[in-house]
């Protein structure tokens, strides 16, 4: 039996949940309801998320036609030639895209080299499947930024895979374009495969650099992989639809092979409603509205931090839609324990928050000591709430 190591964050949010009575511990913008989503006004071509007529069959295996060409509309500003040169699979939400690209493409023998911290599921499923994890450490002096000068000496000659999450979770940062050329260059010239987690990619909060999705190097190398979802930007987790895009037809394909142990499809009343999302009309809508809470929201909190700056430390996040604040000692200055920081704070307060050394720390129980990641997407009135609630525990004292 193979063993699976715990998945740490959602291990946190399922104990301590049903405790909370607020919450900083999300990171998908304040999601849509059905009737909210409606409101949007489609084109002509969608009258309603849901088609009620249509039979509720398996529908196709890589997606209806219709998501289909919504999801590779999103890419088509990116691609300079054509998007029908992108090969494309619908998964259940990105997480399952993530696990069958990991559990698909390598193995026992293949190394992999994964940006770090970031989500658990992205070093630990290589793990699982017998490959080995080189860890690309990021740190806070350097804006959480990958640097590309440290590959050579994580390289092996087994390296099967490079693996990034822009924007990233939990920090927020985002891959500069030159940085993501240097990675593509390196991964080129070793025939290594790119796989970036995108699901954060519409958020960007600063207008500087817009890095493109890993896509846009279509043209120049095929062994890139992107994954996404509805869950995150687009206000849609429930309905758990993400996908997975390259311009390798052979690589979307083994992971398509390998989908068929897992799930036949995607729900059709699931596929309908993204379908409608993405909609032009309604994509602009709802994009325009989680950036705007997220702006307000990370203006707030960016105020809240100066006001305890003798207690919180962060690098403003360039996008997502979470935050990695250290709280330190402000007699010491030495950082907390965040697991018994967050543990007393949703205990006595009822706030939670999600614990950053706990959950992303996971190599030694010693990384990103003190570290916690605040989302920012519930709506701004319950956000500023929530920080109320916490001002309180800092000031407890």
């Amino acid at each position: 039996m193979v063993h699976v190591k715990p998945f740490a964050l959602d291990n946190w949010v399922r104990q301590f949940k049903p405790l909370a009575s607020a919450s900083l511990h999300d990171t998908c913008v304040d999601p849509l309801s059905v009737q909210e989503l409606s409101q949007f006004q489609a084109s002509d071509a969608f009258t309603s998320p849901i088609n009620a007529s249509n039979a509720l069959v398996y529908g196709s295996v890589l997606g209806t036609s219709g998501l289909r060409e919504k999801i590779l509309s999103i890419y088509v500003n990116d691609v300079t030639d054509s998007t029908r040169q992108l090969s494309l699979a619908v998964t259940q939400g990105a997480i399952s895209a993530n696990f069958l690209v990991l559990d698909t493409l390598v193995g026992p023998g293949d190394h992999v080299i994964c940006q770090y911290p970031t989500y658990q599921q992205l070093y630990d499923v290589p793990r699982r499947a017998g490959a080995e994890v080189s860890l690309w450490r990021t740190c806070a002096e350097k804006g959480w930024i990958p640097d590309p000068s440290e590959l050579p000496s994580l390289v092996r000659e087994n390296t099967k895979m490079i693996i990034l999450n822009n924007p990233n979770n939990p920090t927020g940062a985002s891959i500069p374009s030159q940085v993501l050329e240097d990675i593509i260059s390196f991964a080129e010239k070793r025939d290594i495969i790119i796989l970036s987690d995108e699901v954060f990619r519409p958020l960007f909060h600063r207008e500087t650099d817009m890095p493109p999705s890993i896509i846009s190097f279509a043209g120049r190398y095929k062994k890139i992989i992107a994954v996404s979802s509805l869950s995150k930007a687009y206000s849609l987790p429930g309905i758990r639809v993400g996908w997975v895009i390259s311009p390798s037809t052979d690589l979307v394909h083994q992971v398509t092979l390998a989908r068929d142990y897992t799930t036949i499809s995607v729900s059709q009343v699931d596929q309908d409603i993204a379908a409608y999302a993405l909609d032009a009309h309604v994509r602009q809508k709802i994009l325009q509205r989680s950036l705007a809470i997220c702006e307000r929201n990370l203006l707030t909190l960016e105020k809240f931090i100066a006001a305890h700056a003798d207690r919180l430390r962060w690098e403003k996040p360039s996008g997502a839609s979470a935050a990695f604040v250290q709280v330190v000692n402000p007699e010491s200055d030495v950082p907390v324990d965040d697991k018994d920081y967050c543990e007393g704070l949703i205990r006595e307060t009822g706030l939670l928050i999600v614990p950053g050394g706990e959950t992303f720390g996971t190599e030694d129980g010693m990384d990103f000591k003190g570290y916690l990641r605040v989302g920012f997407v519930c709506s701004p009135e319950k956000f500023e709430a929530a920080l109320a609630i916490w001002d309180g525990y800092l000031n407890r004292d």
